[in-house]
């Protein structure tokens, strides 16, 4: 059976840690998104020392999901701290592993990534709530699959004041779930849309459509987000002309034929 060695984890964290020591600031209380649009919307920004919750809206919207929480994990953190992923062991079987090229597309560095495999929903739990308490842990992604019992209203709240305790950011990433009632502060309901070339057939920023369909400290709203690694920022885009189709999970695209025959 595997189990979590929360020792180990906060040796590395701690080892990641020193690295940026010198860079290290007080958490603030809130983080943008850094579209001002978004921002004004959102008033002073999302609550860093709170829990968010963001769900794929279909299985297929699984990796824009996992994108979309990177991406709030790096705008909530400092340079450097420690972000870590706590999901159980058949994750990888389910949804594949985290790929190191895809992790640098988006702005992570892989060495910031730190995961912990569980053998079970409540060590994932358990792990989330010790990982919250770790000095140094810029955020903490919790990826339980699916609904399972022990995600309820007393979980969460639990795990939402110790991220109000501690300040870090706790990040609730629900695939192949539905959504329920708990304590978390914002949640989100994520699809995948086209990004736009940067020219030249080059490929372009990663683009979120992004529904926040709860919000406990304000309003909601609807964005396409692009994504810009390089600076990790959010930009608020139009959306493509015309109905973008997405692919089946199931089966390769099909070959579109030209109206010429």
């Amino acid at each position: 059976m595997t189990t979590v060695n929360l020792t180990a984890l906060r040796r590395d964290i701690a080892s990641l840690s020193e690295r940026n020591a010198l860079e290290a600031q007080a958490p603030r209380s809130a983080f943008g998104f850094g579209d001002r649009s978004i921002d004004k919307v959102l008033g002073k920004g999302l609550q860093r020392g709170a829990l968010h919750e963001v769900f794929a809206a279909q299985m297929h919207d699984a990796g824009a999901a996992t994108g979309f929480v990177i991406a709030l994990a790096l705008r909530s953190s400092s340079d450097q701290s420690p972000i870590v992923w706590l999901e159980e062991d058949f994750a990888a079987q389910e949804h594949g592993f985290p790929y190191a090229p895809g992790l640098n597309h988006l702005g992570l560095d892989p060495q910031r990534l730190v995961i912990v495999r569980c053998s079970s929903p409540q060590d994932v739990l358990k792990a989330a709530s010790d990982s919250l308490g770790i000095r140094g842990t810029g955020a903490v992604i919790i990826a339980p699959w699916s609904n399972p019992k022990c995600l309820d209203l007393t979980a969460t709240r639990k795990l939402l004041l110790t991220a109000q305790q501690t300040g870090v950011p706790a990040f609730l990433l629900r695939l192949g779930a539905i959504p329920i009632d708990n304590s978390a502060v914002t949640r989100w309901m994520i699809r995948s849309n086209a990004s736009r070339s940067s020219g030249a057939n080059a490929p372009g920023h990663p683009v979120f459509d992004a529904t926040l369909i709860r919000n406990r400290q304000g309003m909601t709203g609807h964005w396409i987000l692009q994504w810009e690694s390089d600076n990790h920022v959010f930009r608020q885009i139009e959306p493509v002309s015309g109905a973008v189709v997405s692919t089946p999970a199931h089966r390769p695209p099909q070959t579109r034929k030209s109206a010429t025959g």
